[in-house]
């Protein structure tokens, strides 16, 4: 059976799910998917909203009856694929297949890590939270911490989960009860296996140790892929932190007790040593140079962390102390690194964040470690996304990738923006950099929101943005106001669904994978073009290098990466056949700039608006002459 068929009007599929709506696009990238994971090679699809990109690919990967990898960026989509779409598809008489589900590790509970916090409460004033986390131990099948809906950042599950620095391998006592050994189980049995971008990188950067977390690595498709060259920099550099050493710290202490007693006390102080110079204000700066009195501090810290290694020697239990000498060398070769080395392969960074100080070697150009890595090890691999061309070229995408020959499918979205939604840009606006853009801008929001009868998510590129106009709007308008950061992203998007008059103004998470149809949503409003702070490490690092090689900076890197980010910022609005909505751009350089014309080429075809007269009359058409 071809995949097409299935997803064919009264086809199987459309027997099983509600409000099946048949989508000439979906069965075109289908057909195209199944070709290449049944003959292998590569495939890049584009699929604007509405395509139904998740079936096209599910269905064919389904078919092959052989293991497939779907990989995503966020775990919101790898919660949606495996808990809502795989069940449905489940339902299909023909079709028959065995799915898991894969996180990174630190997603799991340790179990060896939750009797030792029994035995010492890591965190005071955190017992009643550690007790609710015992008796969940009791009763999970899959350790997954997602079951608990805990906050990000969480701080009692630093303590408990199956990290890779405390992990004992072969050793643990609780090897056969240990969740991470049942999810590969899992795995390894699946012809279906859903993962994220973040582990699959992970798997690639540990497989030279002679370690495999995904079994079998052969057909890949990709979704979300336009994340996968910032994800892919993330997990081939090298990152070291204090809380890092600290934690060593901290476990040395409970297996060496009294005995490491001298040498931990030497080890904190020789970590402050190295990581005090670099606490500034809190943010992201370039590290050109490294202070004397760090790489002293640093040999100092060599020297204590060679000690503890001998204190370790014959310690009980062996496999924990083997285990933490083996961390100890890890963070110490990193650190080296990172500090030491001069590879101009590698941008190195500081990221301060409360009294963390995270230190950073970056590649500046992961498509190596992919073509190295990767795809030698792929017989098929599809990628996907909503927004993976500039212009109608797919080349960026693919030099930022190092994709070489690979088929190419540009599906238009199935809804018609011309009829949908109108574009307005307002002429009269101060230049965004102005200091008279925000409170001008704010009224123009209010004046927009009068229109729309609220019912908009607004996305800022900036806190300060975001926070100025809340501020300037909360008091002034007749709607509820939602503000990122003042309460669990969920629970906002939940309320801004149920109050179909509210307004939700947030910044970059809610810039890709939310989906909200329907009135809750008619307007969408950003306040200007997202091109990144010209002081982001890696974006200036890298736009030395294209400089330094004759190439221009702005036209090859940072303008194809803000228009892919405006057209996923955009692709909020229209969720469905039925939507309407207004797009607004709050900045006025893409009309009054040569670039402006490349962004405009890349959006969906839409009236384009520059006056409050004609945004009026557009929406009148909108919405039947109802505003």
């Amino acid at each position: 059976m071809e995949p097409e068929d299935l997803l064919a009007p009264g086809g199987s599929l459309a027997q099983v799910v509600p409000g099946y709506e048949d989508r000439p696009e979906q069965r075109e990238m289908a057909s195209a998917v199944g070709r290449i994971l049944a003959e292998g090679g590569m495939l890049l699809v584009e699929a604007g909203p509405g395509t139904g990109k998740t079936f096209a690919y599910l269905v064919p990967a389904i078919l092959l009856g052989k293991r497939v990898v779907i990989s995503t960026a966020t775990k919101t989509l790898q919660e949606q694929i495996y808990y809502r779409d795989l069940p449905l598809l489940a339902k299909v008489p023909s079709l028959k297949f065995n799915a898991a589900y894969m996180k990174g590790r630190e997603n799991y509970l340790c179990l060896r890590r939750l009797q030792r916090a029994m035995r010492q409460p890591p965190l005071e004033g955190m017992e009643g939270e550690l007790r609710e986390i015992v008796q969940w131990a009791g009763m999970t099948k899959t350790g997954d911490r997602s079951e608990l809906d805990l906050p990000e950042d969480f701080p009692l599950w630093r303590w408990v989960s199956a990290r890779r620095d405390g992990c004992l391998g072969g050793d643990c006592p609780y090897q056969r009860e240990c969740f991470i050994t049942k999810m590969r189980q899992r795995a390894a049995v699946a012809s279906i296996v859903v993962v994220n971008h973040h582990l699959l990188m992970a798997d690639l950067a540990v497989r030279d140790l002679g370690v495999e977390l995904i079994p079998r690595l052969k057909a890949v498709v990709f979704d979300e892929a336009h994340r996968l060259e910032e994800v892919a920099t993330g997990y081939f550099g090298h990152q070291v932190s204090n809380y890092r050493l600290e934690e060593l710290r901290r476990d040395a202490r409970d297996l060496l007790g009294n005995k490491g007693q001298g040498v931990l006390r030497a080890l904190a102080e020789a970590t402050e040593g190295v990581f005090a110079p670099f606490r500034r204000a809190e943010g992201t700066y370039r590290l050109r140079s490294v202070p004397l009195e760090v790489s002293r501090a640093f040999k100092e810290l060599r020297r204590v962390l060679g000690a503890l290694r001998e204190e370790l020697r014959g310690a009980d239990p062996a496999g924990e102390a083997e285990a933490m000498k083996r961390r100890s060398m890890e963070i110490e070769g990193e650190l080296e690194f990172i500090l030491l080395s001069s590879d101009p392969e590698y941008v190195r960074w500081c990221e301060v964040r409360g009294r963390g100080v995270f230190l950073h070697a970056s590649p500046l150009d992961a498509s190596k470690e992919l073509r190295l890595r990767l795809y030698p090890r792929l017989r098929s691999a599809v990628f996907t996304s909503a927004t993976l061309t500039v212009a109608g070229s797919f080349s960026w995408f693919k030099s930022r990738l190092g994709i070489g020959e690979a088929e190419e499918l540009i599906l238009p979205s199935p809804f018609d923006w011309g009829q949908q939604a109108v574009l307005y840009i307002p002429r009269d606006l101060p230049d965004v950099n102005s200091p008279e853009f925000l409170p001008l801008a704010t009224r123009e929001v209010e004046k927009i929101l009068g229109i729309t009868k609220g019912r908009a998510l607004l996305l800022f590129t900036s806190y300060r943005n975001m926070e100025g106009m809340a501020k300037g709007l909360r008091g002034r308008i007749p709607f509820k106001v939602f503000l990122q950061g003042e309460g669990p992203k969920t629970k906002l998007l939940e309320e801004f669904r149920r109050d179909t008059s509210s307004v939700l103004l947030a910044t970059a998470s809610f810039w890709e994978g939310i989906d909200v149809k329907g009135e809750a949503l008619s307007c969408l409003i950003i306040d200007r073009l997202p091109f990144d702070p010209p002081t982001d490490p890696i974006l200036e690092a890298r736009c030395e290098r294209i400089a330094r090689e004759g190439g221009n900076p702005f036209l090859e890197y940072q303008l194809p990466m803000a228009v892919l980010t405006l057209r996923q910022g955009m692709g909020r609005l229209i969720r469905s056949r039925s939507d309407r909505g207004v797009l607004v751009l709050l900045d006025n350089r893409v009309l009054k700039r040569a670039y402006g014309k490349t962004f405009l080429r890349s959006l969906p075809s839409v009236e384009v608006v520059t006056d409050f007269e004609g945004l009026k009359r557009a929406a009148r058409r909108l919405w039947n002459g109802s505003v």
